[in-house]
């Protein structure tokens, strides 16, 4: 069976973390990288292999209508205007996950479309995790989780059961949340917080126990 192409969106750290899941995964050819910024590099050298960059997705032909993309980009903000900006734009790119063999993701988990999970997850029973998350390395999300469209995971995070994460929020690296705690959306966990206390919208959160530090200004 011939491989399905694939394009990623972004070419930086992470970026590479995915295209290493894809390549081992082997179901899809890496077509290449996407990077609109005008200093960006032509190529992605990984394992003895060049990846073009693009500067736009119109460089690549998707008539076949079998062309899959992936948003490799850490900033949530930044994922969801490029999920909607391809969306509108380009009808035909299909949002795949990427999910690490190396995880372990256990019975009635829905992961939607766009999502990331990286090496060393554990994901337990009846947890959904929305379109175009990031879980990242070696978290463990217990049973009877929600994490909504955009939000992400940073390596290390512990959540316990019936934890919900808010439309694009973040949890730091390291960070632990006690059962049945709720964080609002667009709101902001800093690394090797402990969290439990339900957390606002559009706030940051730091500390043992977290506490609110500031809100979130998006003007």
């Amino acid at each position: 069976m011939s491989k399905k192409d694939i394009v990623i969106f972004g070419c930086g750290g992470h970026a590479k973390v995915v295209l290493a899941e894809i390549i081992n995964d082997n179901v899809f050819n890496v077509v290449g990288f996407i990077d609109k910024s005008p200093i960006k590099k032509n190529f992605i050298s990984f394992n003895s292999k060049k990846y073009h960059v693009f500067s736009d997705i119109q460089e690549i032909s998707i008539d076949d209508n079998e062309l899959f993309g992936i948003i490799a980009i850490g900033d949530n903000s930044l994922r969801e205007r490029i999920s909607k900006d391809i969306d509108s734009s380009i009808p035909n790119l299909k949002w795949t996950s990427i999910i690490s063999k190396n995880a372990i993701i256990n019975v009635d988990v829905n992961i939607k479309e766009g999502t990331f999970i990286a090496p060393g997850v554990i994901i337990n029973n009846s947890t959904t995790i929305g379109k175009h998350c990031i879980v990242n390395t070696s978290s463990s999300i217990d049973h009877d989780n929600i994490l909504k469209d955009f939000s992400s995971i940073a390596p290390g995070v512990t959540t316990a059961g019936n934890v919900e994460i808010g439309y694009g929020s973040s949890l730091g690296i390291g960070c632990t949340v006690e059962q049945g705690i709720k964080i609002g959306n667009n709101t902001i966990i800093g690394g090797q917080s402990y969290v439990n206390k339900n957390c606002l919208d559009n706030l940051i959160y730091f500390g043992v126990p977290a506490k609110k530090i500031k809100e979130i200004s998006y003007e």
